[in-house]
């Protein structure tokens, strides 16, 4: 009887918890969901090929500038994030000392608590003003990459700290240098982990509108690719300043840059995902 009770003691525990768990995971189904149709509903107006062929002209026109200047502003950050990021949480995992081990992970959550405004006001000191490289591409990708940084350093950090020391024994013990246990073992094991950094920093970036108005400023046209001196477009300035216009043409122009710049962070996560997967068969 005892044995009974305890049994369906377990069963109610576990379908309750089950529950809570469904429940949970689809509120946030229908929260993602709400905000889609929030997004696509307010872009409805918007929708044409021409608005992604056509630069901005005021508070009208398309999202070409901004379309192309987000992915190069991206692009350059995840090239100083994926170096910088990947190295450092190598470095932290495997090769550091614990007293410089915890030095790193502790600067690193505290960079990750850091207002992003304060990032902006920082590279706009350090490289608009102090290294004269003005408004640029340069300026504000270095920028993102300081507040970007911490989420790949503590993703790569656990991803090789999980690597099951077992193997990494039997790998020193057949000769492999230590320089070869990274890459053959522990690189392909924590790829998954590499890979989750990678699209957190990179939409951590691309989602930011305050850094980039110090650095990047704003501008009408194409990026002109100099690193240096050019003002550069990006999605969230017009997020941000077209959905305050009173006009419905730039309100409407808002919401569909909000909609590209989650399709394009939605891409990028799905296609890390099937690489992975790959990798994993």
């Amino acid at each position: 009887m005892r044995r009974l009770r305890v049994g369906l003691s377990r069963r109610l525990k576990s379908g309750l918890w089950r529950g809570v768990s469904v429940t949970a995971a689809m509120a946030m189904i229908a929260l993602l969901g709400l905000i889609f149709w929030t997004v696509i509903k307010g872009s409805l107006p918007a929708w044409s090929w021409s608005v992604l062929t056509t630069p901005t002209q005021g508070l009208a026109g398309g999202l070409e500038n901004a379309i192309v200047g987000t992915l190069w502003l991206g692009l350059l950050t995840m090239l100083g994030v994926a170096i910088a990021g990947i190295a450092t949480g190598i470095y932290a995992a495997v090769y550091a000392p614990l007293w410089a081990r915890e030095s790193i992970l502790f600067i690193s959550d505290v960079l990750s608590g850091v207002p992003s405004i304060v990032f902006g006001y920082v590279g706009y000191l350090a490289f608009v003003v102090a290294f004269g490289w003005g408004f640029s591409a340069l300026a504000a990708a270095l920028t993102l990459t300081m507040l970007s940084l911490p989420y790949m350093v503590r993703n790569t950090y656990q991803s090789f700290a999980k690597v099951p020391i077992h193997l990494i024994d039997s790998a020193r013990a057949l000769g492999f240098s230590r320089a070869r246990t990274i890459w053959s073992l522990m690189w392909p094991s924590s790829w998954g982990g590499m890979a989750a950094g990678s699209i957190l920093a990179l939409s951590v970036a691309m989602g930011e509108t305050a850094p980039l108005i110090y650095t990047a400023e704003w501008s009408q046209n194409l990026p002109s690719w100099d690193l240096t001196h050019h003002s550069v477009a990006y999605l969230t300035y017009v997020v941000w300043t077209f959905i305050q216009e009173p006009y419905p043409q730039a309100n409407a122009l808002a919401y569909m840059a909000g909609l590209v710049l989650m399709l394009v962070i939605g891409a990028v996560s799905f296609g890390a995902r099937v690489r992975e997967f790959g990798r994993a068969r």
